[in-house]
């Protein structure tokens, strides 16, 4: 029963993990292969691709479910969070709102992107027909972006990591959208005002 509920809470996460692979392999038009969203068997799943042309596309592919996961899992939290949250508390949250943080912690928490993604950018420059000293100095620029991964990945075996950021996501997420959408507004406002400004500076001086 535990491993069929762990299987459950998993789907959200993984799903969208696996589509942010799909999606970015359209973006930077390489030709998905095969691909498994979610397997219940591990509780995971796979995006299968044709090798990208540039270091820059598969590093994209690779770091996609970092951006997409993070940013859908605050987006489902957001109303849950500042609404909710923020009126009636936590202990006072309808099945609804539950359904939100169980989701969007899921979803979070599978933003880190995996050992295989790892691999997939150090092999690409393994298997490239670069020449052997511009080889090394791709291997020096790639390796802190494939070093962190696996340092995350370890640590997540043992410490849970990605369930922590995955919280993390859930908790500060909404906030840090809502302070985006608050910066972008007030700098709207700023450029509506010295517009306004400078037309009744232009009008003063016909006048």
């Amino acid at each position: 029963m535990k491993s069929i509920l762990r299987s459950i809470f998993y789907i959200p996460g993984v799903v969208t993990h696996e589509l942010s692979h799909h999606i970015f392999c359209i973006i930077c038009n390489v030709k998905v292969t095969d691909v498994c969203y979610y397997n219940f068997k591990n509780s995971s799943g796979y995006v299968q691709h044709e090798r990208p042309k540039h270091l820059y596309q598969d590093i994209l592919i690779a770091t996609a479910p970092f951006f997409i996961n993070t940013c859908l899992g605050s987006l489902i939290a957001h109303q849950t969070i500042l609404n909710k949250a923020s009126t009636v508390g936590l202990p006072y949250l309808n099945l609804q709102n539950i359904l939100r943080i169980i989701i969007s912690i899921s979803i979070g928490m599978h933003a880190i992107p995996s050992r295989g993604d790892a691999l997939s950018i150090w092999n690409y420059v393994e298997e490239s027909n670069i020449n052997w000293l511009f080889k090394i100095i791709a291997k020096l620029i790639i390796s802190p972006l494939v070093l962190v991964i696996r340092l995350l990945n370890l640590l997540s075996s043992f410490l849970k990591i990605d369930l922590f950021y995955g919280i993390c996501v859930f908790l500060f997420g909404p906030r840090l959208i809502e302070s985006m959408i608050n910066l972008d507004f007030n700098i709207k406002l700023i450029q509506s005002i010295q517009s306004q400004y400078l037309l009744c500076f232009e009008l003063h001086r016909f006048l």
